[in-house]
């Protein structure tokens, strides 16, 4: 399958979505769908991964691509945001380009570096991704639990497999090693959060699997100007499991940025 660089739906102010591993900008289709309505102008990025890029690079050259991407779009205002790896990477923005973005959302993301012990559990596993062809049956249900919750195993199943389904003939295996690549083993960018002095939506599932919420909570302690909302009945992606919940989160956001409350 060939992926465009990136799917736009709506007009106004604007959004950048940015996916997680294993995703590719059709994730975000609950928001595209919902915030266009809205009046925004919603833009859901492909990962260099998906593009012809599958060989290892760094968050920074993520964020890179996203400044890159907002220029070629001619984005003068505009919020970054990002599930998972694409939270990781907006963290990396926010600190590279401190003037670029009015915003940040961060959906299911860490400022933190995961433990040695993970780093090496994560490298073991996403190595195993290094293969030609899509990705595996027996790979895609290794991840999926670590995608999804437990109540939409059991109340949504027809997700969870729609993204099996997707990711065993549409996902290469080897983008996914290269995009683990950028974040296992990831610095700890803790000690720099009060850096960032743009407003940012943390978005965390109380049921995440792989960035458990305490995580979420030391972001909230050290940003200077930062809202979190807990999304109840939802894994990993919650913009999926729980749309409704983070669509209302993102709204009432993007509408203090740009100055549409009340």
């Amino acid at each position: 399958m060939s992926f465009e660089p990136y799917i736009e739906r709506g007009e106004g102010p604007a959004v950048i979505f940015n996916h997680g591993t294993l995703m590719d900008a059709t994730m975000f289709e609950p928001q595209m769908a919902f915030l266009s309505a809205k009046g925004y102008r919603v833009i859901s990025q492909n990962s260099r991964v998906l593009l012809g890029k599958a060989t290892r690079h760094t968050l920074d050259d993520l964020a890179a691509d996203t400044a890159a991407l907002a220029e070629r779009l001619g984005l003068t205002e505009y919020v970054v945001a990002g599930m998972s790896t694409g939270a990781f990477m907006a963290l990396n923005f926010a600190l590279n380009y401190p003037d670029r973005a009015a915003g940040f959302i961060l959906i299911e993301g860490q400022a933190v570096a995961y433990p040695p012990e993970e780093q090496d559990a994560f490298e073991a596993e996403f190595d195993k991704f290094d293969t030609d062809g899509m990705v595996s049956r027996e790979r895609a249900e290794w991840a999926a639990p670590f995608c999804f919750g437990e109540h939409t195993y059991a109340n949504n199943p027809g997700l969870v497999e729609h993204w099996i389904n997707r990711w065993t003939t549409e996902i290469p295996s080897r983008a996914v090693w290269a995009q683990g690549t950028s974040w296992v083993r990831k610095p700890d960018l803790t000690p720099r959060l009060r850096e960032i002095e743009k407003p940012v939506l943390i978005i965390h599932a109380e049921g995440d699997l792989p960035v458990p919420i305490s995580r979420a909570y030391s972001m909230l302690e050290n940003l200077t100007d930062a809202t979190l909302v807990k999304i109840p009945r939802s894994g990993h992606t919650s913009n999926l499991e729980n749309p409704d919940a983070v669509n209302h989160a993102i709204l009432g956001f993007l509408d203090r940025i740009y100055g549409r409350m009340g």
